[in-house]
């Protein structure tokens, strides 16, 4: 326990886990050191979360026991949660390798009637959990929100930035993410309009052949064969057409959010 001289009056919070002790005539507040740890954090103390989930499901081999799988949509959702949450307004993100506290959620079986979750702390310095609190679950996106405010509250921080900032850096960064989105179709898309321009004979061929056998596109004889390459250009010319208006549209896209880009 870590303590303090009372000094004056000193009113404690109903929900605070905090000792009064009489040594002689004094009295003295007293926290678990965990407390005092989480409330005297530095101000640049960085966080990493980590989520866990499982669900149990049959074996599969004909026994009558379980197996336990990964459950990669409910980790998927706590992480999204999280992130989305109020712990960036009082702490900077840093990898897992190198953040001072490691939030580690560990949900399971979210599909039963007795699921839970677990937010659990640990200082990367010593190794030691600083925080647990566990809950049933009633709806996971208020059960994650409770767990990182019910930590947040035993911190004691001021927020480094406001609700305002947060909601700015959430539109940077599905702003982001979107630019990145872009840029890979239009990479996709460029790559395939550009080897029907370097190669039209082949870009025709294959045209042709989505909609007559290749035996009719290749044979010369055919008194259907120049109707049908004829017919298998115009198709080509028709769709290579709709492809750039795609990639100029694709390239308005880009620039605007290029413009609009956070900085």
């Amino acid at each position: 326990m870590d303590c303090e001289k009372v000094k004056g009056d000193k009113q404690i919070p109903v929900n605070s886990s905090a000792t009064i002790i009489r040594r002689a005539v004094d009295y003295y507040i007293c926290h678990p050191k965990t407390e005092t740890f989480l409330a005297n954090l530095p101000t640049n103390a960085t966080v990493a979360t980590v989520v866990h989930s499982t669900q149990t499901i049959t074996c599969g081999d004909g026994s009558s026991s379980d197996c336990l799988r990964e459950d990669y949509l409910t980790e998927a959702k706590v992480k999204e949660l999280s992130e989305n949450s109020e712990l960036l307004r009082y702490f900077d993100a840093a990898p897992t390798k190198s953040a001072d506290l490691i939030l580690q959620f560990i949900a399971n079986d979210q599909a039963s009637s007795s699921r839970q979750i677990t937010l659990q702390v640990q200082d990367s310095n010593s190794g030691a959990w600083v925080y647990f609190e566990t809950r049933a679950v009633t709806d996971l996106e208020n059960d994650v929100n409770r767990l990182i405010n019910h930590f947040l509250a035993k911190c004691e921080r001021q927020p480094l930035r406001s609700t305002a900032e947060m909601e700015r850096r959430r539109q940077c960064a599905v702003s982001t993410a979107r630019l990145s989105d872009l840029k890979a179709q239009y990479a996709t898309k460029r790559a395939a309009y550009d080897f029907k321009l370097g190669h039209p004979l082949d870009a025709q061929m294959e045209e042709c052949n989505l909609h007559w056998k290749e035996f009719v596109c290749l044979k010369h004889d055919d008194p259907m064969y120049a109707s049908n390459w004829n017919d298998s250009y115009k198709e080509m010319k028709r769709k290579t057409d709709l492809e750039w208006e795609a990639l100029r549209n694709l390239e308005k896209q880009i620039y605007e959010l290029n413009q609009s880009a956070c900085k």
